[in-house]
């Protein structure tokens, strides 16, 4: 009969994940929510670590993409060299106010990373029953969290019909005590946009203007096309406040549920001149339209693989048989790169061909998507690290007291033979890399992607994907007449 006494402790080690929706809201602060999970972790042995405490503060629940640091802990879990098997919260509220969220990545964590999430102030017995009792507090705070909800739109409605600001100000005012005051040195710019456009110019010539007299948004941001419609479009400058009950108006501007109110502020335009704006917005708009196109349909077999020298933005088909440069067409950037489709796929043409034919070295990455050998490799690299990552925090269990010499001398010698196997199997893996080897490869890939590029019968997209397989990164510099490839190689 085996003693388990006697058999090596393996220390738990934790992560904690903390929320606060607003500093006013009754419930713990992060400091006190950290205490309570601290003593839950000494109580029940588990060993929390300084480095995988997540805290989102002044952030709803409601949706987990708007909380950074709940999807760096989530990724972090997914990695294989994740260093904690449990997950502390204060409430099983501070997770998700969202019960099928809550379901979904409590899921993830249990059944594919082997992460259990626990409340330290609701414990629950395991079973079923446990389960039971955790969805009911789950749905607890949903509901809770709808009524708040509607409770706070209730509030806004009633706020926006009183032309109360209830949003941060606009460019061209800040705020003092609850009103909108003009900020005479962006005010300056919003009358020239007015001006400007009444005046003839295009929204993206006034945005190439603003950007190059360094004028920024309220974050920090460049003006785009986007930008200058939207200062046009937005009522506060004659003294309206917009509000709009679906949430953030954005492009919007129709939308008849929209509530417009008396903001009580200082216009910076006249009406009459406001007006003009929305007329001559809707001849641009009727003249020129707005068709979508389809976001799978290719102009050319280069789309989405040439980019700036500049600003590294994608080169996009902008007119017939032409391509520039995304940020250039968004007033975002100085250099059109503009090219003659043609052109630039005889230019990429013809270095593929030098290069596939070529007996000297050819310029390469080395990645490994979708390759067995890469698969591989990256998965030994992997292994290594977590092992190393387990090797670390034996020690620091050792340290803290959570191990006697004897078990962490039992486990660190199983950890230094696995690292010192896995070690040996990746320099095996890596020698097959041979550069001879790899040069040939590559110029067998691009001599098969040729043969597709100027294939008669190649639709665009099976000549994209064939550009693709080949091209890691390309990069356009009209102003030196530069065109840089960087291939790239399956092993």
């Amino acid at each position: 009969m085996i003693d388990v006494s006697t058999q090596p402790k393996t220390p738990q080690f934790g992560s904690a994940y903390i929320r606060v929706s607003t500093d006013d809201q009754v419930e713990l602060s992060p400091e006190s929510q950290l205490e309570e999970i601290r003593k839950y972790a000494q109580r029940e042995g588990i060993l929390l670590l300084d480095d995988q405490i997540y805290i989102d503060a002044g952030i709803s629940g409601k949706k987990a993409e708007r909380r950074p640091e709940f999807m760096r802990m989530i990724a972090t879990a997914k990695s294989p060299d994740c260093p904690f098997s449990v997950i502390l919260l204060w409430k099983y509220s501070r997770f998700a106010r969202n019960q099928e969220e809550s379901i979904f990545y409590k899921s993830i964590l249990r059944s594919k990373c082997n992460i259990d999430v626990v409340s330290v102030t609701e414990p629950l017995i395991a079973g079923p029953f446990g389960s039971l009792i955790e969805r009911i507090i789950e749905w607890m705070d949903e509901f809770y969290s709808i009524r708040l909800s509607q409770e706070v739109k209730r509030s806004m409605k009633i706020n926006a019909e009183r032309g109360r600001l209830q949003a941060t100000p606009s460019f061209g005012y800040r705020v003092k005590d609850g009103i909108l005051v003009p900020d005479e040195e962006e005010a300056v710019y919003i009358r020239r946009i007015f001006d400007s456009f009444l005046a003839g110019k295009g929204i993206y010539v006034i945005a190439k203007e603003l950007n190059a007299m360094g004028v920024r948004t309220h974050r920090g941001n460049p003006f785009e096309n986007r930008t200058v419609e939207y200062i046009l479009r937005n009522p506060v400058y004659i003294g309206k406040l917009r509000w709009n009950p679906e949430g953030r108006t954005r492009r919007d501007f129709f939308n008849e549920n929209i509530i417009v109110a008396d903001g009580g502020h200082e216009p910076l335009v006249s009406v009459e001149t406001w007006e003009a704006a929305q007329r001559q917005l809707d001849e641009v708009k009727a003249r020129w339209g707005y068709k979508a196109r389809p976001t799978t349909e290719l102009k050319g077999w280069t789309s989405g693989i040439v980019r700036c020298a500049a600003c590294g933005a994608t080169l996009i088909f902008a007119q017939p048989h032409y391509y520039k440069c995304n940020n250039y067409a968004r007033g975002r950037c100085r250099h059109s790169q503009h090219v003659r489709s043609d052109a630039l796929e005889e230019a990429i043409i013809a270095r593929l061909t030098q290069d596939s034919t070529s007996t000297s070295p050819v310029a390469y990455n080395i990645t490994y998507t979708n390759a067995s050998g890469g698969h591989e490799l990256a998965r030994l690299e992997a292994t290594v690290k977590q092992l190393r990552v387990k090797r670390g925090r034996l020690q620091e269990a050792y340290l803290a007291g959570v191990l006697n010499l004897e078990d962490f001398s039992v486990a660190k010698t199983d950890i230094e033979s696995s690292i010192s196997q896995t070690e040996a199997e990746l320099e095996e893996l890596r020698a097959r890399s041979d550069t001879a080897v790899v040069e040939n490869q590559l110029q067998a890939a691009i001599a098969q992607a040729l043969a597709t590029l100027q294939s008669p019968d190649a639709s665009l997209e099976e000549k994209n994907n064939a550009a693709r397989s080949v091209i890691e990164n390309c990069v356009y510099d009209k102003e030196n007449s530069l065109l840089t490839i960087t291939y790239r190689v399956l092993i």
